[in-house]
């Protein structure tokens, strides 16, 4: 048995086999990242991390779709506090901070960590999906690094997840480009784990994933993890420093805030 708790958008339970779950809870916002939201994952998967009863953690995101990226109604109502002058340094380097620091408590959690993607997993939450060590994704979900789009750089570590997963020149294509990279493809490239046709099947697959995992010892399973990072992981942290220095100097250009404006406009 499981008791949810609910912070916000962010819904968590333990169930007695040691299986945490994380639920992104704003399916009007196609679950939207926002401060509140970054902050409550980083909580839990610290916490998380603390407690022995923990085996596995499955990240999932509700109403059809595992995360459309960061709230960028909410960065363009920051912007727009400042008038013409748009992000100060200071502003653009924690917003950054926070999806970073969101990849990093992933990263950090000793247990393994399950995305179940259900939809499009965009911007950081891509990134969010690619810091976990197993990836399955319905028929119909993609990933889509859409920073490019409105005038950013990947961040959450994207720029060394996707290409240590994927290889240098697809993640070129996938960063410089900024196109979807459907379910089936991503299974093709190497991306993700397993798809399957709809979100029942999804579930299924994921929760016997997760009971399999929970069943092993704690020890090897954080042992494990730990020597596979040490190895594939390596960049990690040195691309986190790269994308905050850019994402801080991007934030605050004007295409990235003309970008924004027309984009909060466009969902008003």
């Amino acid at each position: 048995m499981s008791s949810e708790i609910s912070q916000g958008a962010i819904r968590t339970s333990v169930d007695d086999r040691g299986v945490a779950r994380l639920t992104i809870s704003r399916p009007e916002k196609m679950n939207a990242l926002d401060t509140e939201a970054n902050l409550g994952i980083k909580a839990a998967m610290e916490e998380w991390g603390n407690r022995d009863d923990v085996r596995v953690i499955v990240i999932d995101g509700k109403g059809g779709s595992f995360s459309a990226g960061a709230d960028v109604v909410s960065i363009n109502r920051q912007a727009g506090a400042n008038g013409a002058s748009g992000l100060d340094p200071t502003q653009a380097r924690g917003i950054i901070s926070a999806g970073s620091e969101l990849a990093r408590a992933v990263r950090s959690v000793p247990v393994p960590v399950v995305a179940s993607v259900d939809g499009p997993a965009a911007g950081i939450g891509a990134s969010l999906a690619l810091a976990s060590d197993l990836i399955y994704a319905t028929r119909r979900s993609y990933f889509l690094l859409a920073f490019i789009n409105i005038g950013l750089m990947p961040d959450g570590g994207a720029s060394m997840l996707f290409a240590s997963a994927v290889g240098r020149v697809r993640a070129n294509e996938l960063a410089l480009l900024g196109e979807k990279l459907h379910a089936p493809d991503a299974l093709a490239a190497g991306l993700i784990n397993g798809v399957y046709d709809d979100r029942a099947a999804l579930d299924e697959a994921v929760d016997k994933v997760a009971a399999k995992l929970a069943g092993k010892s704690r020890s090897a399973l954080r042992l494990t993890k730990s020597a596979l990072d040490a190895h594939t992981m390596a960049g990690f942290d040195a691309a986190i420093e790269r994308e905050l220095d850019g994402q801080t100097e991007l934030l605050q250009s004007p295409e990235f805030l003309a970008a924004i404006a027309a984009f909060a406009g466009a969902k008003k």
